[in-house]
């Protein structure tokens, strides 16, 4: 099989990650100097979950990385292992998992935006690498994507 010109092992990767980076230093500045945002929980127990998420972000991030990376180097479409819940876990593991954990950990509630946005900036990029991805490995994407969820599995 031919490989794409389109194709990056990056995908929306850098323009998710500046978009995601503007926001949330929008919110730390205004969370910093204008707003008290503590969540009103104590903070044992956000830390603890927090924790939690962090190293589960750990496991789905490193499992992720290292099967795309596999086979993007190998020309092949990734359906297996943790790809065969999610078709993009690497973005879900900074939406769901790192970002959350993080901001549970220090306690800040306006924090709890930044996956929100994040969500969205994925939501009105991903169109673009699904596209290319599509056209990359045809049919096979195409069923791939209607039994498996995005950054959720499907139920």
């Amino acid at each position: 099989m031919e490989k794409s010109k389109n194709i990056t092992r990056w995908g929306i990767g850098p323009r998710f990650a500046l978009f995601s980076i503007i926001y949330a230093a929008i919110i730390v500045f205004i969370g910093i100097n204008y707003l008290n945002t503590n969540i009103p929980i104590d903070s044992k127990i956000l830390f603890f979950v927090g924790v939690v998420l962090i190293i589960m972000d750990i496991l789905v991030y490193s499992l992720s990385v290292r099967r795309v990376m596999k086979a993007f180097g190998e020309g092949r479409l990734e359906t297996k292992g943790i790809y065969k819940y999610a078709r993009h876990p690497i973005y879900a593991s900074w939406i769901v998992f790192i970002i959350p954990g993080t901001m549970l950990i220090y306690g800040k509630w306006l924090g709890l935006t930044i996956p929100i946005f994040m969500y969205l900036v994925f939501r009105i990029l991903i169109g673009k690498e699904e596209k290319m991805l599509e056209e990359r490995f045809g049919r096979k994407y195409l069923e791939y994507k209607k039994k498996t969820g995005s950054i959720f599995p499907k139920f």
